[in-house]
Formats: C-alpha cells, sequence, structure tokens
C-alpha cells in the first residue's frame, strides 16, 4: 500500500471515531425526543397566550369540548384542505379569542371573587360547563314557577294562628 493511500485511510477512520464517540449509548433515545421513545419528538406548545406552558392541553381541551358540546374547531382553525394539516396554533378563528376571555373571566371569578365569598367551607370553582352546560351558547336561565307552600303567601307553620286576609 502506498503513503498516500495508507494516510488518506487513517484519516477517514480517524474522521469516523469522533462522530461515533459523540452518539448516545444504544437504547437511548435520539435528542429532542422523548425519553420513553415513541418515535416523536416532545411536543412543545405554541402560542399559548392564557394558559401556562406546562398546561395538559390534551386535557383542557377535551373538557372544554366537552363542557360547550362542541369540536375543535369551533375554537381552531380547520384542517388545512390541500395537506389536511392541523394549525391548532393559529389564530385565524375569532372564536380563539373569545376563547380566551372566557378563561380569564372564569379564573378572575374564581381567583377574585369566590375564593373570598366568607362562611364557605368547601371551595367553590366554576368552569366553562357552569353555565354552558353542554351548549354551545348558553341558554337563559328561567326560574320554574313557585311551588305552593314555598315562599310569600304559604302555608303558616304548624300552631301558627292563620294570617289575616287582605280587607279583614
Amino acid at each position: 500500500m502506498t503513503r498516500s493511500v495508507r494516510t488518506l485511510l487513517l484519516a477517514l477512520c480517524a474522521g469516523l471515531v469522533v462522530p461515533l464517540s459523540a452518539q448516545p449509548p444504544a437504547g437511548a433515545p435520539p435528542a429532542g425526543m422523548p425519553p420513553g421513545g415513541g418515535g416523536r419528538p416532545a411536543y412543545k406548545p405554541q402560542n399559548l397566550k392564557v394558559l401556562p406552558q406546562d398546561a395538559d392541553l390534551r386535557t383542557i381541551m377535551r373538557g372544554f369540548t366537552g363542557a360547550l358540546g362542541v369540536d375543535c374547531e369551533f375554537c381552531h382553525a380547520a384542517a388545512d384542505p390541500v395537506t389536511h394539516r392541523e394549525d391548532r396554533a393559529s389564530d385565524a378563528n375569532p372564536m380563539k379569542d373569545t376563547a380566551r376571555y372566557m378563561i380569564r373571566m372564569t379564573d378572575d371569578l374564581n381567583t377574585k371573587y369566590l375564593a373570598a365569598v366568607p362562611n364557605v367551607e368547601e371551595k367553590a370553582t366554576i368552569g366553562c360547563g357552569t353555565c354552558h352546560r353542554g351548549e354551545m351558547t348558553p341558554s337563559i336561565f328561567v326560574p320554574p314557577p313557585r311551588q305552593p307552600g314555598n315562599g310569600p303567601g304559604g302555608p303558616p307553620p304548624a300552631g301558627a294562628p292563620p294570617a289575616p286576609r287582605p280587607g279583614n
């Protein structure tokens, strides 16, 4: 073997040793991949303006869809018709801004107002379902008619004298 060929082979081998030594140990996931494997890099949410970065978005979004009785596209932009890819970070659907407003509103109600209600042993919280109850648009509350004996003009307590009649 000529000296120039040996030098070339040595240079090639030396060039391979450095990258091989930088490889992670066998069985370790490549950089950016979740530790349990799975083949996909860990999801990092984008364009979160109200929810915290470490929020369990899947659980939260499923809660929203159930509380409002809607699908994801109610707030999120529809998938691209050509690529069929969803862009959940997009702000193209104006309903997403409404959702952000409503999230802030429920947070304020829970932290500023309900937390300050005196004499409440168990701290109540509200969520989307408190008003929406599975409906896209909350319905207006209409109280049921009064039941006999429930309120003014009802029968007097047992043993009490009868209430005077008007005009007597």
